[in-house]
């Protein structure tokens, strides 16, 4: 009975010390992923849109999860200088196309002026910001601070979706568990083992 003891208490040391390694990562954003989402209303006037979605973005986490890439804005209404004429992004780039995301998992802001936009990844796969274009005279056009949300998924090249990559610490950690079975799998041996010799006794 104390080997069966010792081998119990050597399988449950495992469990604390490997589990641990197997629990989901916190909110991050996903290396190498791309995100596409909606714009889904105005945040702060003068707003251009009336009714969510008010467009949609897109951009890329680097291979290294450091830096947002080209965040991209498509059909984006906005308001411009003259009564009943309307105006629209239909796609504009971040020019600078690279936005470090700091330690907390927020990005930005970045402002160029006319296009300022920051985010934050408040989930694993999700992220969501804020947003602005506003091109001064004689090209009035301004979208307002717009809110938009977006996710990780795939992404179209040429009409083929290509799965994104993704990071090995977003990948849970089966090895742990394996070893903890096996420490548990010779503890219920050993004693079945041990029992039948006191048996035969």
């Amino acid at each position: 009975m104390k080997a069966i003891r010792i081998l119990g208490l050597a399988a449950a040391v495992a469990a604390v010390v490997f589990l641990p390694s197997t629990l989901p990562a916190s909110a991050q954003p996903i290396d190498g992923s791309y995100y596409a989402g909606e714009i889904t209303g105005c945040h702060e006037p003068p707003c251009g849109c009336d009714e969510p979605p008010c467009g949609s973005v897109s951009f890329r986490v680097s291979g290294d999860g450091l830096q947002v890439q080209e965040f991209t804005a498509y059909d984006v209404p906005g308001v411009s200088g003259e009564p009943g004429e309307t105006c629209e992004f239909l796609r504009w780039t971040y020019p600078s196309n690279d936005l470090d995301i700091e330690e907390d998992d927020s990005f930005g802001p970045g402002s160029l002026g006319w296009f300022v936009v920051s985010g934050s990844f408040p989930s694993e796969g999700s992220a969501q910001g804020t947003l602005r274009l506003a091109l001064p005279p004689p090209f009035l056009c301004d979208t307002g601070v717009l809110d938009w949300t977006a996710t990780a998924g795939y992404e179209p090249v040429g009409g083929i979706a290509v799965l994104p990559d993704v990071s090995d610490s977003s990948v849970p950690n089966y090895i742990p568990l394996v070893a903890v079975a096996a420490a548990a799998l010779v503890a219920l041996t050993a004693g079945g083992w041990h029992a039948r010799r006191r048996r035969l006794r």
